[in-house]
């Protein structure tokens, strides 16, 4: 079968043409992803995508395209429950220390997060609602809080405490989690050769952090290691180590470089004469091993060593007779 066939055929390919058409839903998209990221070997992905089907478990997981602004709205009653009215809530009518605790735990109250799975989504999007009242998980406690504290005690209660969202901005952050997926997809494809259908696990890594961050991680570039005077220069991915073993090697991150000349940037060792490094905890440590005094006198010759001795030796007779003299004791032998 040709390769392009193949292809076509691959898990890849069809969440390719799937993520473009609007009729496929997204969750059984992300049900696929959780199968390609298995054939890739990519926990990375599987637990993407099953998040995204599943929910978020923690506000700090939820990925960026899943959070709206919308405001925050409150159901103002009597005390025996009528005559509701919808108000929206300014943050400062909530007391400070309470505001606090919540931006401790990441939570904007004006911003909506959307941690549930993305069939809940899609079904609440399908409902025909002009309007769409989401629940947070802490809305009771915001609303006793302002029961208490910020409306007219004895005539007014705080019923309930809500993000209102529209259906379109809803139907917006469902085209945001396509976008995320579509993301995914095209990179996969620019980094997966064209016969080869599942991607390998370094290349789905990296799409999903694409995908989450937003940004791409650092790529690892690596030139050819020789010895001598040739460059060696490596940037490592997030987390990997790299070691340079050449003459003028450069290496930039968390790595060890020896050789003459070397250079290294970041938290790394470096051995050799000449070398240069930034960062912190950093040291060169010159290879020439350290020699005593005599020695060194030896390298410069005989004749040379017997002279440096020898003026030592007058230079000491000399300062102990102007000791003498300034004393004014004559020695026995003068």
């Amino acid at each position: 079968m040709p390769a392009m066939s193949r292809k076509r055929e691959s898990l890849l390919a069809q969440i390719e043409v799937g993520v473009v058409d609007d009729s496929v839903s997204l969750a059984s998209l992300m049900q696929k992803c959780i199968i390609l990221g298995g054939q890739a070997g990519s926990e990375k992905m599987r637990d993407w995508a099953r998040q995204e089907l599943n929910g978020y478990e923690t506000v700090e997981t939820v990925p960026p395209y899943r959070r709206v602004y919308t405001g925050l709205s409150a159901k103002l009653t009597n005390l025996a429950g009528y005559n509701g009215v919808t108000q929206r809530i300014s943050p400062s009518a909530i007391p400070a220390r309470v505001r606090e605790l919540l931006e401790e735990d990441g939570i904007d109250p004006e911003t909506a997060v959307l941690d549930g799975g993305i069939g809940e989504l899609e079904a609440m999007a399908g409902q025909g609602k002009s309007e769409h009242l989401l629940m947070p998980s802490w809305a009771d406690f915001i609303a006793g809080v302002l029961s208490k504290y910020s409306v007219e005690q004895g005539s007014t209660r705080v019923e309930a405490v809500f993000w209102p969202m529209s259906d379109a901005a809803l139907r917006g952050l469902l085209v945001k989690v396509r976008t995320a997926l579509a993301e995914l997809v095209a990179e996969m494809i620019a980094l997966t050769p064209p016969a080869q259908d599942v991607p390998d696990k370094s290349v789905a890594d990296q799409a999903v952090y694409l995908v989450v961050n937003g940004h791409r991680p650092t790529i690892q570039v690596t030139a050819q290691q020789a010895p001598g005077g040739t460059n060696v220069a490596a940037i490592p991915a997030q987390g990997s180590p790299v070691t340079v073993s050449s003459g003028t090697g450069t290496a930039i991150g968390s790595q060890t470089a020896s050789g003459s000349g070397s250079s290294v940037v970041g938290s790394q060792t470096a051995s050799g004469g000449h070398n240069t490094l930034t960062g912190r905890d950093s040291a060169a440590a010159d290879s020439t091993p350290r020699q005593g005094w005599w020695a060194r006198l030896r390298k410069r010759g005989w004749v040379v060593a017997v002279t440096t001795i020898l003026g030592g030796i007058a230079g000491v007779a000399a300062a102990i007779l102007a000791l003498f003299a300034w004393l004014g004791w004559t020695p026995w032998w003068h």
